[in-house]
């Protein structure tokens, strides 16, 4: 009895612990589920999901007719969550082999098999991502979505898709260096300089982690979608850019040269309409823009600096152009160094005039030292009058450092004068050289390079860059007219005669300097140039060509440089209707003025006034407009129909030219199909209808 007793006391002792155990057990599931459930289900939320970010898309760089010169592409990794819940079995076997079929012959990565295989098998393993293809188009994406399961969307067909964005490049290596890139803390070239205008601002979404850590987005309320950068609309001119890089290259190629630079610029604006540089890559003559040299490369300028002393010293009233020089045998010594002349026939007195257009070293150092010999801190603050000392601040980086020789320093010697008069002991960009020219060509103001005209934002200009003035007169209007007469001198009659022609007249400067290697000179390195503009009585265009380490057929600037001088110039006049003075002294007869399409008005305000058509519209950056004629007068109105685009709207192409068109449509991921010749006079999808992405629409011209 003893014995029964004690058993069951231990059993009801054992129920009663089990019994508050339950209890315990119940409690605290009741408090974690109803006091704390807010606690930990925000716990489990923030295991489980966070924030991510979502990169804008950068804006396009364009040059300065439209075509684009750097734009970001998407790209897209297509993924498959092969087990989401809504996919039974029976669905996924159904469907399995028509949807590898369908991978498989759109991407051709894979066989229909090894789809097949990689699915099957994920899905037997629970995995919830597979990654069906990397970097697909924006196409391939549309075709995929419309696949077997993956059709069923995100929830039931378990279709996950990261959007990304590439840079790419239209025209590939035309102006590479300008328009340059970004990465980390390395800024080159437009892409550079104005990355706070392109790169946008970022958005984020709601991540969901699943099994494998993939992240999916949740398409949350509190999402914030991205702002896609503005564009930056160039001053590159893309046919003078072609004809640049390509005739720099076919030199580069012909005289062995070690690397070389080109910058052909507008007279009035500063604008820079071609800007090459390219560098020799390997032994089999292959270059390719490595270094922006026309921005970067500060080096002695050789005898391109001349006139540089020598509107120092007209301006100073110490020198005319029919003033004396003696050339004597074509050496002159100062202290312990010998200056020599370059192979010329010419000895004796010459006039300033003659010694400048046959380039003679003696002759333009025997000037500046007769000059300032007593007073070189004159000399030299008359060239640092010219900015030659100094960084001209461009908008893009990398620009070199100048330098100038300073008659107080301890470096300064007895024949760093004559020797800075020729242009070696100082060091300038080419850039910086091209733009002393061209506030000669300028009558005399001096503008700064620009490289960009606009900045734009939903297709709408948001910012213009003008013209900006360094110096409003670099020198009298009579030091002006000696100066032209100089170079225009050089042409006719002296160094780059083998540039005259009689269609246009050209006036500019050569140069060929020899290259410090080690801290002396020799006679094997050089660096030949030509700098100038033209037409030479109604200066457009400014031009400077380097050519660096020539050393087959030839090293003079003139036989080097001058022929893509030349080159280039001809393209320009053959293609600028305005620069020819037959064609502006035509009286045109204005009656019948050709109809004008809807587009872009500044592409029209450039066609309409060099042609003389009247017309009225309140801004050149007006953006699209509409045509209309009122009282033989062109009449434009604001018209923005990327604003509706945006909101996926067809706005109203009618009397747009085809370009325009299809430039907005396809920039909104539209098909188009152009049919016949003109303007739009039909679009299969009427104005003010919702279109989707990818759909498809056709022009009819007329």
């Amino acid at each position: 009895m003893d014995a029964r007793k004690s058993t069951l006391l231990r059993t009801y002792l054992l129920y009663a612990v089990m019994c508050i155990l339950g209890m315990v057990i119940i409690g605290r599931v009741l408090v974690i589920q109803y006091v704390q459930g807010a606690k930990w289900k925000a716990a489990s939320v923030n295991m489980t999901t966070s924030y991510s970010t979502i990169e804008p898309m950068r804006g396009n760089i364009y040059a300065a007719d439209g075509n684009l010169l750097a734009t970001s592409l998407p790209y897209y990794n297509i993924a498959m969550d092969v087990n989401t819940d809504y996919l039974t079995d029976d669905l996924f076997d159904s469907k399995l082999d028509s949807l590898s079929y369908s991978l498989s012959h759109l991407f051709k990565d894979k066989s229909q098999d090894e789809y097949y295989k990689v699915l099957k098998s994920a899905r037997a393993s629970g995995d919830r991502y597979v990654l069906l293809h990397k970097d697909a188009s924006y196409d391939e994406l549309q075709l995929v979505k419309h696949f077997p399961l993956l059709r069923l969307g995100r929830n039931k067909g378990g279709i996950i898709i990261a959007q990304s964005y590439k840079r790419e490049l239209p025209f590939r290596f035309l102006a590479e260096r300008t328009i340059g890139y970004t990465r980390e803390n390395i800024n080159v070239g437009l892409e550079g300089a104005f990355n706070e205008y392109l790169r946008g601002d970022s958005g984020r979404v709601l991540m969901e982690k699943i099994s494998g850590g993939v992240k999916v987005p949740l398409n949350s309320e509190d999402d914030i979608q991205p702002q896609n950068g503005e564009d930056v609309v160039s001053t590159i001119n893309i046919n003078y850019q072609d004809v640049a890089e390509t005739s720099l290259r076919e030199q580069l190629i012909k005289h062995n040269a070690d690397h070389g630079c080109v910058v052909l610029m507008e007279v009035k604006t500063g604008r820079v309409l071609a800007i090459a540089n390219l560098a020799r890559k390997d032994s089999d003559n292959k270059y390719e823009e490595s270094y922006n040299y026309a921005l970067g490369e500060a080096a002695e300028p050789g005898s391109t600096f001349k006139l540089s002393s020598l509107l120092v010293a007209m301006e100073d009233g110490y020198v005319k152009n029919s003033d004396s020089v003696n050339l004597e045998n074509g050496s002159v010594t100062y202290y312990d160094r010998v200056i020599h002349d370059a192979d010329h026939d010419e000895t004796g007195w010459v006039t300033v005039q003659r010694a400048f257009e046959i380039s003679s070293n003696v002759g333009i150092s025997k000037i500046i030292y007769k000059c300032y010999a007593n007073q070189p801190k004159k000399f030299v603050d008359g060239l640092c009058r010219l900015g030659l000392n100094t960084q001209l601040h461009l908008s893009i980086p990398g620009e070199g450092n100048p330098e100038m020789p300073n008659p107080a320093d301890k470096t300064w010697s007895g024949v760093s004068l004559p020797s800075l008069a020729i242009g070696y002991g100082v060091t300038v960009t080419p850039l910086q050289t091209l733009t002393v020219y061209n506030a000669i060509a300028n009558n005399g103001i001096m503008v700064k390079p620009r490289f960009v005209d606009a900045l734009m934002k939903d297709g709408r200009v948001v910012h213009t860059y003008t013209t900006e003035i360094i110096n409003p007169a670099v020198c009298s209007s009579t030091t002006l007219k000696r100066l032209k007469k100089l170079l225009e001198g050089v042409v006719l009659r002296g160094t780059a005669k083998n540039l005259n022609n009689t269609v246009y007249s050209i006036a500019g400067k050569t140069g060929t300097a020899h290259i410090a290697v080690k801290g002396s000179y020799n006679k094997t390195n050089y660096q030949a140039s030509f700098v100038g503009y033209f037409p030479a009585d109604n200066p457009q265009y400014t031009c400077i060509v380097i050519m660096n380490s020539p050393s087959t057929d030839g090293y003079y600037g003139n036989v080097t440089a001058g022929p893509i001088f030349k080159e280039i110039a001809d393209k320009v006049y053959a293609s600028s209707i305005n620069i020819d003075p037959a064609v502006n002294a035509l009286a045109v007869n204005r009656h019948n003025d050709p109809p004008v399409k809807n587009g872009d008005f500044k592409d029209i305000f450039n066609v309409l006034q060099s042609m003389g058509i009247n017309f009225h519209s309140p801004d050149k950056n007006s953006g699209w407009v509409v045509a209309d004629v009122q009282d033989s007068t062109e009449h434009f109105s604001p018209y923005n129909p990327q604003k509706l685009l945006t909101q996926g709207i067809m706005p109203d192409l009618h009397g747009m030219n085809a370009e325009d068109a299809v430039y907005l449509l396809e920039n909104n991921h539209l098909r188009v199909t152009i049919k016949g010749m003109g303007a739009v006079a039909e679009q299969s999808l009427p104005a003010g209808t919702k279109f989707v992405k990818g759909q498809k629409i056709t022009l009819q011209l007329s």
